[in-house]
């Protein structure tokens, strides 16, 4: 009898482990930001260009974490130059990429 409900219960452990890595995986992060900045795919594009044609290395980027409204201007470049479509600025792609945007803020 203890077995036959042991089993269900580990069952159980295995998908709530499986389940919250799952979740921590869905986080912004500044690599999946790297990541997303250096993809010829971000958001659909079709030009077959990324952030980083334009902006290798960051470069021109170094005061964009002063911008109050980096996330639009992140989606014109999306919709623009990459021909994209526009992300949703809460999305974990938008933060990811906002995130290492901002990470490229020179250190004095």
């Amino acid at each position: 009898m203890k077995s036959v409900l042991c089993f269900p219960l580990f069952i159980l452990l295995i998908v709530s482990m499986h389940m919250g890595w799952a979740f921590a995986a869905e986080k912004p992060s500044i690599e999946k930001g790297r990541l997303l900045f250096n993809s010829q795919s971000l958001s659909g594009a079709t030009s077959g260009k990324s952030c980083a044609e334009c902006h290798p290395g960051g470069a021109g980027l170094e005061n964009a974490w002063k911008n109050q409204n980096l996330a639009g201007q992140v989606n014109t470049c999306i919709a623009g130059p990459l021909k994209g479509l526009k992300l949703d600025e809460n999305s974990i792609e938008m933060q990811s990429v906002i995130m290492y945007i901002r990470s490229l803020k020179p250190q004095h």
